[in-house]
């Protein structure tokens, strides 16, 4: 007799994962908030299975120093910079992100690279006698996250940047005792699990803050920043205030890159070159310059020569973040999706591309704020824009967004319910002068961006590979 689903599923866990194919089946059967909103907040986010897994494990996330990040925007990269600086000392560092953009293990790597499969595989196999903890089944973030601390001790890091999910007080990171914490910026994002207020949004991210543990706060309003800095002084937590003990200033383009000077206290690092010709990467460099400072300062680690930072900086990429691929067209491929990230893109878009054609490939979260979204993406002046869906039930269908469009913008859209064909189209549109756009969300940046560098040139003229996740 053919056994069932579910089935199937229990016998998986009688016996050891093979393959990353066993990993994947054993994710995809798990509550997953990534994908599907339609799950009891009160049964995802929740400490308590979080900590019953990690002890019965043996305490995997203290088998190394660890760094806490988390913000509306800018954590995923501010987690990649603090990573490379922690390498640039001689340490082996584990990164734990999400999500992905193209392929799972993006999410889990040491030393630049995403773990082997190998790696992977035995993480959950340590993992598999705590699937059920507490009588009920860790989610999909909740097993990722576990799994990652279990490979990186079965790797030896000796530091791991570990970035939040959603929000910090009920993460499922939020089991790990760091050494610094940084909280980048507060804006309206995931308003149906962090609230309705910028103070009730920063409150959440401030449940990271451990005591005595120091807490770099970026670019806030005075609210916000006021509910961060309280609880940072209910902890005696030492805090660390954007353009107070650090900043980021002098920024300028050249190319499809930025160049700025970065300050921490009274050290000065002039005409530092990032691969992002946004200016919020300068500042974001600047969140991971000050935590990298504050570990020094601390004794934690040794310090490194002004070549050095500059060197590591330069070295670091930023895939699906303002990430453009030149060629006939330029093609850029951005996550953006949620209003902060969309109205830089916008700005972005405008100065770098002002006397080319524009050709956005739109596909935007069902949960998100839609109508900003689309409001802002209009700012950057596109001659045309493609509406299309990716893979998932949490995508917003595109016949919905094309009439947001036109109620803002004189340029003509389209819907395409594939998005390669969307992107096919597009291409066709901006010819070789022209400029292709993908944004909307990471998972749409994910399915379009294999075709991005199978179109172009990878390997830019300094070298480096811009699709290497470094």
């Amino acid at each position: 007799m053919e056994m069932s689903g579910s089935d199937r599923h229990a016998e998986s866990l009688t016996r050891p994962f093979q393959s990353l194919a066993d990993v994947q089946s054993l994710l995809d059967s798990r509550i997953n908030y990534e994908s599907n909103r339609k799950v009891s907040t009160e049964r995802v986010f929740v400490l308590d299975r979080m900590v019953r897994c990690v002890e019965g494990l043996g305490r995997p996330d203290r088998a190394f120093r660890t760094i806490h990040v988390t913000g509306t925007k800018g954590k995923g990269s501010v987690s990649r910079v603090l990573a490379a600086l922690l390498r640039a000392t001689g340490a082996r560092v584990g990164l734990y992100t999400s999500p992905h953009v193209e392929h799972l293990l993006e999410r889990v790597s040491v030393d630049g690279m995403p773990v082997s499969e190998r790696t992977f595989v035995a993480a959950f196999n340590e993992l598999r006698p705590h699937l059920e903890e507490t009588g009920k089944e860790l989610t999909h973030f909740e097993l990722l996250t576990a799994a990652a601390f279990c490979a990186f001790r079965i790797e030896r890091v000796d530091w791991a940047v570990i970035e939040v999910g959603i929000g910090g007080r009920l993460d499922a990171t939020n089991v790990i005792l760091p050494e610094v914490c940084v909280i980048t910026t507060v804006d309206y994002d995931h308003m149906d699990l962090l609230g309705d207020t910028l103070e009730q949004i920063a409150f959440e991210k401030a449940g990271i803050v451990k005591p005595n543990v120091p807490v770099v706060v970026g670019a806030m309003g005075e609210g916000p920043r006021a509910m961060i800095c309280s609880r940072a002084a209910e902890l005696d937590a030492p805090v660390f205030l954007l353009g107070q003990d650090y900043e980021a200033y002098a920024f300028a383009r050249m190319d499809y890159r930025g160049i700025c000077s970065l300050r921490v206290d009274r050290t000065i690092w002039q005409k530092i070159t990032l691969n992002c010709p946004a200016a919020f990467m300068a500042t974001n460099a600047a969140y991971a310059l000050a935590a990298f400072q504050t570990l020094w300062q601390r004794k934690l680690i040794p310090g490194l020569t002004e070549d050095q930072v500059h060197r590591t900086l330069e070295s670091v990429n930023f895939p699906a973040c303002c990430e453009v691929f030149p060629g006939r067209p330029t093609v850029v491929i951005d996550g953006s999706h949620n209003a902060m990230a969309a109205a830089s893109l916008a700005t972005i878009i405008r100065t770098l591309f002002e006397s080319r054609d524009r050709v956005l490939v739109v596909g935007i979260p069902r949960d998100k704020e839609v109508g900003k979204l689309i409001a802002h993406f209009a700012e950057a002046g596109a001659q045309r824009a493609i509406f299309t869906r990716y893979p998932g039930i949490r995508a917003t269908p595109p016949e919905e967004l094309a009439p947001l469009w036109q109620q803002r913008s004189a340029a003509p859209a389209e819907v395409i319910e594939e998005p390669d064909e969307a992107f096919a189209r597009a291409v066709k549109i901006a010819g070789g002068e022209g400029v292709v756009i993908v944004t909307g969300s990471i998972h749409l940046a994910g399915v379009l961006r294999p075709l991005a560098r199978v179109r172009h040139d990878m390997i830019d003229h300094n070298g480096a590979a811009p699709g290497k996740f470094a």
